[in-house]
């Protein structure tokens, strides 16, 4: 990957009245990244990912597209594309009409668009739905459609706002191999926006992670996932056991935040050996079963409630209000910002 960066945006703020929808956001995407912008709703990532587009200008700050300030230039003067949650395909047009139809308005010939339709459509893994029209095609076959469309115009940047929200979760995840895919295969740079963490993490090569406004962390899936900088990253990627300093004092010595994630915590038996690990008896309150793996929900004495995951095996589950130890390494623990 080039260290060119296709996209940067400096101290970027945008209000709307009296709401802060963007402050002073700042950071830099590579040329040919999988870059993903993650948060809940009003988190400020889908007016990032307009601002970029064009839709918006910004309250203050600068845009930069291949190095050019963008600010005042319209969305169809910027070498973007855009796909939006719902398709947005033409009903009465067929598939192979909806994905040249950026050409068609381009005045390309008739045979290049024919061409590069099939291409694309190659590119997408249908190359025999020219003909049909959108209504005839599946939720994931017309999501793929929609992407032929944005690319064939060749963007430097494609904008994704949600693309995959619509679909059922079973669909989603055979799309969000996909797209990553089809990413790789054309090597142009992807802004991707979702609030679900587990798009973010499986396609990403780095996530922004935006809370209220302002961007909370940048990182790689794995610098997101393992090393969260704040509570709110390590609560809202994955599930975390967050302990503040008095209740860690009862582990081992702490003077900040520190946190731990389920998969690092295991359930020792009284024989089992405890050498180089932080050992705490508790009880369990609760184990929810969901097929590979279960979680469980347990309580120490101190009253901290502990949350464990484990692989299930031909095991029984364990029964509420048994008494157990939970275990983990200290290195396992990591430490986050106040």
């Amino acid at each position: 990957m080039e260290n060119v960066l296709d996209v940067e945006l400096i101290e970027v703020t945008k209000n709307f009245g009296d709401f802060l929808a963007v402050d002073r956001a700042s950071f830099g995407i590579k040329k040919g990244e999988f870059f993903s912008m993650l948060g809940p709703s009003g988190s400020g990532k889908t007016t990032c990912l307009r601002m970029v587009a064009g839709f918006y200008d910004p309250s203050a700050g600068k845009i930069l597209l291949g190095g050019q300030d963008v600010r005042g230039i319209p969305p169809y003067k910027r070498n973007v594309n855009t796909v939006f949650q719902d398709y947005a395909l033409f009903p009465h047009m067929s598939i192979a009409e909806n994905v040249g139809y950026g050409l068609m308005v381009k005045n390309v010939s008739k045979k290049e668009i024919a061409s590069r339709v099939q291409h694309m459509l190659e590119m997408v893994r249908l190359p025999d739905v020219g003909k049909r029209k959108p209504s005839e095609l599946s939720g994931g076959q017309r999501q793929r459609i929609a992407l032929a469309r944005a690319l064939i115009n060749q963007p430097q940047i494609l904008l994704l706002d949600e693309p995959l929200g619509a679909l059922d979760l079973k669909l989603r995840e055979e799309m969000q191999i996909e797209l990553k895919a089809i990413q790789k295969t054309v090597g142009i740079t992807f802004i991707f926006v979702t609030h679900d963490q587990e798009e973010a993490l499986s396609m990403s090569d780095r996530i922004a992670v935006f809370n209220q406004g302002k961007v909370e962390q940048i990182g790689s899936p794995w610098e997101i996932y393992e090393k969260p900088n704040t509570s709110f990253v390590a609560n809202f990627v994955g599930t975390s056991n967050i302990f503040d300093e008095q209740t860690t004092s009862s582990f081992i010595q702490r003077s900040s935040k520190t946190m731990i994630r389920p998969e690092k915590i295991r359930i020792l038996s009284p024989m089992d050996p405890k050498d180089g690990l932080i050992t705490v008896p508790a009880t369990l309150l609760n184990e929810v079963y969901s097929g590979a793996n279960s979680r469980l929900v347990v309580q120490t004495k101190a009253g901290q409630r502990i949350i464990v995951s484990k692989q299930n095996s031909n095991l029984k589950a364990m029964e509420a209000s048994s008494e157990l130890i939970v275990a983990w390494k200290e290195e396992d623990m990591h430490l986050i910002q106040a």
